[in-house]
């Protein structure tokens, strides 16, 4: 083709969290490894960015999944200033006991993925099977429970009841009556690491100067255009600058579809690989506002304490019904009347993301429609998803709405825009019991096992991977584990 040809052990697509995880997994193994990102800075959906004049946020989530402990200390996370700060436990004996045993679940998940990968592949062969046939996964169980059953099981109160449901669903759309909804309780809704002292931007800034520091390339505001196979097992990866790079591994921290449908030209993949990624589920649901208030707002209603004591969100109380009302809607690609929300009040957590006196204050809202069924998103719709996430801010911390000087919207196409996931879709997938566990992402338990495909030197780290639900970063040190190896297995040339 002419163009500039570049050779690595291992590629990298996207410098978000697990993208910069699995490259210092890499690197540190010797492996000559690069990160190819779309956008001028890394991080991913870990940015904090001035969204007014003197006011602070990250766009698009305020706490994520937790890092496992392990993983968090052999990246030096700490000693590079990364600090957390966890919302304070539940009050009663039964909330404490749902939480540690969602934990213990979370755990066994990732170190299920975690032993799949350190296990070299079986050989080549689209959708082999493994000798041994599939095992079970932790938390298989819930796959035919629905949220609500769950929470009636573990006899929380009402109160508490409604704010795991509140928790679980935040920035979701799912129907916490029907089977298979449980399965959000495993997957952190709001968060679980605690909030990022400095916004999550701090995060993107520690894993970026350890995967520096490991010998990783990051190649930033270049795009993996497409994906070919050169030189029988190795993959080359046209870049939007006209480069090509040739590597024996290909890591994608991109969803599914945008994976395949997007890098691979449709005749390069196998039928069943197409039609799994074309009937993989994909819609975005979450949206954003960010307000810049002119002074706190009052504290909530009934109580003497400060805002935000505990550090943690705070959900617009809704019955059942709302949910699944906003759920209909949201199916029907109509924006809800009374969209769930999540607040929080960041300045109060970190003073440096307002000026003083004043205060940021960011919204959470779940169903909200990637595409309206009138149309595109318009200044006028924004309007109304701002009025509507206002209004419940209100509910939460009276005196909100006037106090506002500055109000930023962000829909599910700015996700797709700023991320590269497919309809802005931050799960990789819809949370559903055929694409979670070994059905996550390949559909058939006894086929290729995440975080490898069926696609000879590619893995998939990031959300739709089996583990990526669970925690951050820790899909992108087990798809580095598996390049590792199957590249000691000799696998990979």
């Amino acid at each position: 083709s002419g163009a500039q040809s570049l050779t690595y052990d291992a590629c990298v697509i996207g410098a978000g969290a697990d993208g910069l995880a699995a490259a210092t997994q890499l690197a540190r193994a010797g492996l000559r490894t690069v990160v190819v990102e779309r956008n001028r800075q890394p991080g991913g959906r870990c940015q904090t960015r001035e969204f007014h004049p003197g006011f602070r946020a990250s766009s698009f989530a305020d706490e994520l999944a937790p890092i496992p402990s392990a993983l968090f200390w052999s990246l030096g996370l700490a000693r590079r200033g990364v600090i957390f700060l966890p919302a304070g436990p539940p009050s009663s004996q039964a909330a404490r006991r749902l939480m540690s045993s969602t934990a213990a679940l979370r755990d066994a998940v990732i170190c299920r993925s975690q032993q799949d990968a350190e296990q070299p592949s079986p050989g080549r062969g689209i959708f082999r099977r493994r000798p041994e046939g599939p095992r079970s996964w932790p938390g298989e169980q819930w796959m035919d429970r629905s949220l609500a059953e769950e929470l009636d099981r573990m006899r929380l109160a009402p109160e508490e009841a409604a704010q795991f449901t509140a928790a679980a669903l935040c920035g979701r759309a799912a129907d916490p009556l029907l089977a298979g909804s449980a399965l959000h309780l495993l997957v952190p809704g709001a968060g679980g690491s605690g909030a990022a002292v400095g916004g999550l931007g701090t995060l993107a800034t520690a894993l970026s100067d350890c995967a520096r520091e490991a010998g990783v390339e990051l190649m930033l505001g270049v795009e993996a255009s497409e994906v070919r196979r050169a030189r029988g097992q190795a993959l080359t990866v046209g870049l939007s600058n006209g480069k090509e790079l040739a590597a024996a591994a290909l890591i994608s921290t991109l969803d599914l579809k945008r994976t395949l449908l997007s890098l691979f030209s449709w005749n390069d993949l196998p039928p069943a690989v197409l039609r799994r990624a074309g009937a993989f589920r994909a819609r975005g649901s979450t949206a954003r506002v960010l307000l810049a208030l002119e002074r706190p707002p009052e504290r909530p209603a009934g109580t003497e304490s400060p805002i935000c004591p505990s550090r943690g969100a705070l959900y617009a109380k809704l019955p059942l019904e709302a949910f699944e009302g906003a759920y209909a809607s949201w199916r029907a690609g109509v924006i809800p009347s009374r969209p769930p929300a999540a607040v929080r009040l960041v300045s109060a957590i970190d003073p440096r993301l307002a000026p003083a006196g004043a205060a940021t204050l960011t919204i959470t809202l779940g169903c909200i429609p990637a595409r309206p069924f009138d149309g595109a998103w318009t200044k006028e719709k924004r309007e109304l998803l701002r009025d509507r996430a206002v209004t419940a801010a209100d509910g939460m911390l009276p005196g909100t709405s006037a106090r506002v000087l500055a109000a930023d919207v962000i829909v599910p196409p700015d996700m797709e825009d700023a991320l590269g996931a497919t309809d802005g879709d931050l799960w990789g997938g819809e949370i559903m019991p055929d694409q979670m566990f070994g059905f996550r992402p390949w559909g058939d338990p006894g086929s290729a096992v995440s975080p490898r495909s069926p696609i000879a030197g590619l893995y998939l780290a990031g959300p739709s991977s089996a583990a990526g639900l669970f925690a951050t970063c820790a899909s992108g040190a087990i798809a580095a584990a598996a390049v590792i190896a199957d590249r000691k297995a000799g696998r990979l040339r």
